[in-house]
């Protein structure tokens, strides 16, 4: 298939697996990447020594183009960001923070910048900051999500009148129909992560595979929006915060809840 992402990216299918913390390690990556897709290191989970041999644990399990997902809320991004540029990666999706911030310095050494927005005005301020690609998130979406809850056939539609970028559609794609939908509505791909973290390859545990795979309509729900809007399937954790929120926690109170380092390995 020919288009403007399997161009910018270099690979044989739109598909790009999501860069998720715990999940996307060097085998995902490497195996998405083989198979024709783009495989992203999710770096959110991993300190700076250990992303750096997951960079080079991909570099020798594909020859084919992969990239690295930087979520712009962690610490230490500035050393992420510098691994990524001694090693050459040559793609890179930001997400959770200011595009501004490092996209200028990356497409200077002649990276793909990809930012990861929710709403129409964060689409605009990435184009404004000279990213190649944008995905669009949708509500449906695992993980960190948009306050907004706008769906991601809705958003679609809604992006593609306001910037002239490619967009990557996410948030609910899980199967060929979904990904027909997307690019009908004016995706030029997709970016799927449940899927892929349920996978084989995944580095996720067992238990949150079968998790993933056993979950259905109303097992998850968006939460913590006062700290950072996330997915989070209903289990003990999940209760807490709920009761936490319910009784009018404050958002220190609800990041004390949450821990330091959770999503770190």
């Amino acid at each position: 298939m020919k288009n403007s992402i399997c161009e910018l990216f270099q690979i044989k299918y739109p598909i790009v697996q999501g860069g998720m913390i715990w999940c996307s390690g060097w085998e995902l990556a490497s195996a998405v990447s083989n198979a024709g897709g783009l495989g992203l290191i999710g770096s959110g989970s991993m300190y700076p020594e250990i992303f750096e041999e997951h960079v080079l644990k991909c570099k020798k399990a594909t020859d084919k183009p992969f990239g690295v997902n930087v979520p712009l809320l962690y610490p230490q991004t500035d050393e992420i960001v510098e691994i990524i540029v001694k090693h050459g990666i040559k793609i890179v999706f930001t997400s959770a923070g200011n595009p501004a911030k490092y996209t200028s310095y990356l497409k200077d050494k002649g990276i793909t910048v990809v930012h990861v927005v929710a709403n129409k005005k964060f689409a605009s301020k990435a184009q404004a900051a000279g990213v190649d690609a944008i995905v669009a998130e949708g509500f449906e979406a695992g993980g960190h999500n948009g306050i907004e809850e706008t769906t991601t056939m809705v958003l679609i539609p809604m992006l593609k009148q306001e910037i002239d970028i490619p967009i990557i559609a996410a948030g609910g794609i899980a199967s060929g129909s979904s990904i027909f939908a997307a690019l009908a509505l004016g995706a030029e791909g997709v970016q799927i992560g449940s899927l892929f973290a349920s996978s084989v390859e995944s580095s996720a545990h067992e238990n949150f595979k079968n998790k993933i795979i056993s979950a259905g309509d109303g097992s998850t729900k968006l939460t913590l929006k006062s700290v950072v809007p996330v997915r989070l399937i209903k289990n003990d954790f999940f209760n807490e915060v709920a009761q936490a929120e319910s009784k009018g926690a404050s958002r220190e109170e609800l990041i004390s809840l949450l821990g330091k380092g959770r999503s770190k390995l």
